[in-house]
């Protein structure tokens, strides 16, 4: 046969055309239909054959100008008795930015619901932090300060359990059983009539599940929160819902109680507690049980799920497909990981010290600024006539109303002023105004001014120390994170109960507030040359700031 022959055959039989291609490339490694295989060109590369030899050419004709490239041949490993092995096809799409508010939270509403359960168990917690310290209703039954300190003791003991639990049990499981915790402590307080021995056991089982809740899903927090949601996730959680429930104690205590002479046998506000309790723990074991998600980054540090880590990326935002954010965060995510798996546990614990001390000091403060002498003095600042008077019960409610309000305006404004600077202005707001207060205890002057300082001391306070929440989320290593949350809570939990065995007397409390109102002075300055700005950062870059113990940065 001569050349001749062989050009009157028939062209050789077409193989499989690839789609065309499609908007974006795959991720690597997940090959998807519609895209061509390895060793084939890739859409927007230029297409440039050989030169055809003598007779036939064994390449196709180039593509033509607007229209996608033919490929020829046998597609890869035809024939081949064992088919590749593709993962999922997982629906991917690519996302158009959109910087509105409304439209970021409800991207990534999926987030604060993982974590909002335990909000409404801190929510019980914040209501028994007031009862503890003096906003309570009409007690027939004899106390000590026992009764006031046990739940902060259970705290302390739930705390301690949790070190047990940490990464051996999902958290969602923490959570139902907490739950059921603060739900048994609330029919305990709705169902006995002045029962002191209920009233501890009750004060006890709220702390527990408040300390095995606090540092799980504190770390869950920053873990699952995108880096412009995070202060904002961590902060109403934590601050926000302890604030709430401070509030809701304060409202109906001083309402209750501002009602007139109250029958043995009533319905009484100590009953009233314990049906808000049962409520929060129902709504929690609900929530928990239908939106908890586990964290990623757990996921791959512990069992290297890759999979199991972008599935729940997928349901932490909406709507539930893959985007190029999903694979952004999981890339950042093992990064992450990366980082602290090359630190040994000596060094994880020598990074997260000077952090440790930072942020216990700032916990501390912000126990001191809603303690009993507060209480206390808040009520002898008011005037005698007014004690049980319509009058107090107002002043009552602008005390919660205020606490509540600084944790409001601080937790939305985490993501555009940051943390550090809504924490240095409360704090020597809170000095000057504690210095003020003192001087007026210390010369036996109660009059309506200084009732004022107090209230615009706890509308501050609540501004100072709201930052505290995204700090303890993100600011310490992966491999001791939530050790090193669990002991900041027990050493602010000891704070509690030293403050509570304290005696009030005149001349303590004038010295309590020049001595708070000193602390928070240097925490001032404290701040200034040791906190860092970690507003819209990832979890790396985060941890980064704090292992440096001077950052004078904004």
């Amino acid at each position: 046969m001569g050349i001749d022959n062989f050009s009157q055959r028939e062209p050789p039989p077409m193989g499989f055309a690839s789609a065309p291609p499609q908007q974006g490339y795959p991720r690597q490694g997940y090959p998807q239909q519609g895209y061509p295989q390895s060793g084939y060109p890739q859409p927007g590369h230029s297409w440039n054959p050989p030169p055809p030899q003598s007779g036939f050419s064994e390449y196709p004709p180039p593509p033509q100008q607007g229209h996608p490239p033919q490929y020829y041949g046998a597609p890869p490993r035809y024939g081949s008795p064992h088919p590749p092995n593709l993962p999922p096809n997982l629906p991917q799409q690519t996302t158009t930015a959109n910087n509105s508010w409304y439209s970021r939270n409800q991207k990534n509403k999926p987030q604060s619901n993982a974590v909002g359960a335990a909000g409404l168990i801190f929510v019980s917690g914040g209501m028994n932090i007031a009862w503890s310290i003096g906003f309570r209703g009409l007690l027939y039954y004899k106390t000590t300060e026992h009764n006031f300190a046990a739940w902060f003791i259970g705290g302390i003991i739930g705390a301690v359990l949790s070190w047990f639990l940490l990464n051996k049990v999902a958290k969602k499981y923490v959570l139902i059983f907490s739950s059921f915790l603060v739900m048994i402590g609330g029919i305990l307080t709705a169902s006995t009539k002045h029962n002191g021995d209920a009233m501890l056991a009750a004060s006890y089982l709220d702390g527990i599940a408040n300390g095995l809740v606090f540092a799980p899903f504190m770390a869950l927090a920053g873990e699952v929160s995108v880096s412009y949601m995070r202060g904002l996730v961590s902060a109403s959680i934590e601050q926000m819902c302890f604030g709430l429930g401070i509030f809701l104690q304060i409202i109906y205590t001083s309402t209750w109680n501002s009602t007139g002479y109250q029958s043995y046998n009533s319905f009484s506000a100590e009953n009233m507690k314990g049906v808000l309790s049962i409520i929060y723990g129902f709504l929690a074991l609900i929530i928990g049980s239908l939106l908890c998600i586990e964290s990623p980054v757990i996921m791959l540090a512990k069992n290297n799920d890759e999979q199991g880590a972008i599935d729940a990326l997928r349901r932490l935002q909406r709507p539930y497909t893959l985007t190029n954010e999903t694979f952004e965060q999981l890339a950042e995510h093992k990064k992450y990981v990366a980082q602290n798996k090359e630190l040994s546990m000596g060094q994880s614990i020598g990074q997260a010290l000077p952090t440790f001390i930072r942020l216990v000091f700032l916990r501390g403060l912000s126990a001191m600024s809603i303690s009993k002498f507060v209480e206390i003095g808040f009520r002898y600042s008011l005037s005698n006539p007014y004690v049980y008077g319509s009058p107090l019960m107002g002043w009552l409610i602008g005390f919660g109303i205020c606490r509540w309000m600084g944790n409001f305006i601080a937790t939305f404004c985490m993501e555009s002023c940051g943390r550090k600077k809504p924490t240095l202005l409360g704090l020597i707001v809170c000095s000057v105004m504690s210095f003020v207060v003192a001087g007026q205890f210390n010369n036996f002057t109660y009059n309506t001014g200084n009732t004022i300082m107090l209230l615009v001391f706890e509308l501050f306070a609540g501004i100072a120390f709201t930052a505290t929440s995204p700090y303890l989320s993100e600011a310490f290593p992966l491999e001791v994170k939530q050790h090193f949350i669990s002991f900041t809570f027990i050493a602010e939990m000891l704070v509690f109960i030293v403050l509570v065995l304290i005696r009030w007397s005149f001349t303590n409390g004038a010295n309590y507030f020049y001595v708070m109102g000193a602390l928070y002075l240097f925490g001032f300055f404290f701040g200034i040359v040791c906190l860092p700005e970690t507003r819209r950062t990832t979890l790396r870059e985060a941890q980064d700031r704090f292992s440096k113990f001077i950052s004078l940065g904004f």
